[in-house]
């Protein structure tokens, strides 16, 4: 399949390179509420790249807001506290990073066009309309990003993102206060995307579309891949139980069938081959589960070490890679 890669272009609070491929620091930081990781890697020529290092924190209190929704929730100076230590403790030494945030930190849609205007000045006031008429907030409190790929005959998808340019910014202030600076600020589920891109081509090869469903702490996202290409995309956050904490709560095989639906319906969808799942709310035996009911050939997981191997030393228990895996897939994207 394409390089997912291209298809989610640089967030830098400033302006989105659109159409060039951002350039990923092997080192890379996965940013959730209350969990600050870190992961180093080095490309080899000819082989997988190794994963060097690899350090997690618990921050006792969010650095993170729960939602796009609460974009100034968060406390900084435990940001740049949690910051500082991941990289003394891996000994990596502070300098362009990946920055991966969780995907409900950010609203991302996929347009689809009959065609692609004329010019890029029509393409882009066309995206701003269809986004200020979607979103619940000021378009110039936002960055946005966005890539156009490839349809059927002359049609065109437009992924789009949009990040409070708050939450932008503020990243970027605790990465300068330790010295670092952001080379690429991401989301999760793109950087699954790249980390299993091989694995996704093997199973579409196989029959039926590909779906990656990630489902983390506080959401789930739930991606339909056909012939290398995104065809859907679908992010919730998980309702609140009783006890105050999030998760799937029961929710998910419901939400996983709505989409399974809209896919059949919409997308003339004509059976799911493979689901790979990421998971790090519940096991991802507690997903596969939840899922035996829907119509598809195979559920499997993802494995990092399709992808990376470990350097002497370097251990990587499962619960660890699962929730690694957007950030060692932001560090070898640049490894292609």
């Amino acid at each position: 399949m394409a390089s997912l890669q291209e298809i989610w272009t640089r967030l830098d609070g400033t302006a989105a390179a659109v159409g060039l491929r951002p350039a990923y620091p092997p080192v890379a930081l996965d940013l959730e509420q209350r969990v600050i990781s870190l992961v180093r890697c080095k490309s080899r020529r000819g082989r997988k790249p190794l994963l060097e290092a690899h350090v997690q924190r618990v921050c006792d209190a969010a650095v993170l807001p729960d939602s796009i929704f609460q974009p100034t929730a968060g406390k900084t100076p435990g940001l740049v506290e949690g910051l500082r230590e991941v990289f003394e403790v891996s000994g990596t030494r502070p300098g362009r990073v990946s920055v991966v945030l969780p995907d409900n930190l950010a609203k991302i849609s996929l347009l689809q066009l009959p065609e692609r205007p004329p010019s890029q000045r029509q393409l882009d006031e066309l995206v701003r309309g269809k986004m200020r008429r979607a979103v619940p907030f000021r378009l110039d409190d936002v960055v946005i990003s966005y890539q156009v790929t490839p349809g059927v005959g002359r049609a065109v998808a437009v992924l789009v993102v949009l990040v409070h340019r708050s939450l932008v910014e503020r990243l970027e202030r605790a990465l300068e206060a330790i010295g670092a600076r952001p080379g690429l600020i991401d989301l999760a589920t793109p950087n699954l995307l790249n980390l299993a891109r091989h694995r996704i081509d093997q199973l579409g090869a196989e029959g039926g579309d590909v779906v990656l469903l990630n489902c983390a702490a506080r959401y789930h996202s739930l991606v339909i891949v056909r012939d290398g290409q995104v065809i859907f995309y679908r992010c919730k956050t998980f309702a609140t139980a009783a006890d105050g904490s999030p998760g799937p709560n029961g929710s998910l095989a419901r939400e996983v069938a709505h989409s399974f639906a809209y896919y059949r319906e919409k997308l003339g969808g004509e059976g799911i081959g493979s689901i790979l799942v990421r998971s790090t709310s519940v096991s991802n035996d507690e997903v596969a589960d939840q899922l035996a009911g829907l119509e598809c050939d195979r559920i499997g997981s993802i494995q990092i070490g399709d992808s990376v191997e470990l350097a002497d030393g370097v251990q990587l228990d499962e619960d660890a890679a699962q929730r690694l895996a957007p950030a060692i897939g932001a560090a070898i994207a640049r490894t292609g």
